[in-house]
């Protein structure tokens, strides 16, 4: 039996970027019959009544079951608590990236959120194009962890009747490197393949990983990057390679950890 998603978060602070990842999050929860929870963290609470509103007439609009959750505090710390209690599998964040300035949602609040996650994140600039999730970027690097976003792209592209483009990808450039990725591919597509998934499978290297995957995702017109945080890992919770394409890609990436215990333990993959 194929993984569904049953509740799904998303920080919502009525900017532009939120309100982009709340399209995209009722259109995950129309895919899956998910039911959606909505956080809106404000210490101005005048404007909860508005917020309220808002939702009440969205849930009768799309007749998904909606829950509104009104927390004060630091944003951050308030989705992970939520996060926590609500059980949820999967979070939208709208991130304003490092251009400009927002009250709530600069890239660093968002990595903060993505980097404590149990689950999947799919974070969403304002710059996002209104695209859907019929194109998806399987990146594949040399990383011990890489394939094990392979699981989630079946899971969506199931969904949503997706074409999977894997992208085999390395700043180094080695023959080594060209063959091992040149395995891990061919596993992916039989992986894929076996699904009955509609897949491509394409190899850049030399370059960054990061702009190789933006300029691609642009290229395939994609509507979601799914990337391992510990790639390229630099840090205690996040690789330097997630932290780029959450800050510059206008493309949502789905930013997945290897601690996810769906991939631990359901994906069999």
């Amino acid at each position: 039996m194929d993984y569904k998603f049953k509740k799904i978060l998303i920080g919502f602070d009525n900017s532009a970027a939120s309100l982009i990842a709340l399209e995209k999050a009722i259109k995950t929860c129309e895919a899956f019959g998910a039911e959606l929870y909505l956080i809106h963290v404000n210490n101005d609470t005048s404007k909860e009544d508005h917020f309220k509103d808002f939702m009440y007439e969205k849930a009768e609009n799309t007749g998904i079951k909606i829950h509104y959750v009104e927390r004060k505090g630091n944003v951050s710390r308030e989705l992970q608590l939520a996060e926590k209690e609500v059980e949820a599998d999967l979070i939208f964040l709208g991130s304003h990236g490092l251009n400009g300035f927002q009250p709530y949602w600069i890239g660093s609040n968002a990595i903060r959120v993505v980097g404590a996650s149990h689950c999947p994140v799919i974070t969403v600039q304002a710059t996002s194009a209104e695209i859907d999730f019929k194109n998806i970027i399987l990146p594949l690097d040399n990383s011990d962890e890489t394939r094990q976003k392979v699981p989630y792209a079946k899971v969506f592209a199931k969904a949503f009747n997706s074409r999977v483009h894997i992208y085999c990808v390395s700043k180094d450039s080695s023959n080594a490197t060209k063959n091992k990725l040149k395995i891990y591919g061919k596993q992916v597509a039989d992986y894929l393949k076996s699904f009955n998934i509609d897949y491509t499978l394409s190899q850049n290297y030399g370059g960054s990983v990061a702009q190789m995957c933006i300029d691609y995702a642009f290229e395939r017109k994609a509507g979601l990057i799914m990337m391992m945080t510990e790639t390229e890992s630099d840090s205690w919770f996040m690789g330097t390679l997630a932290q780029q394409l959450i800050n510059h890609s206008t493309v949502p990436v789905m930013s997945i950890h290897s601690r996810d215990l769906y991939l631990s333990g359901a994906s069999g993959y």
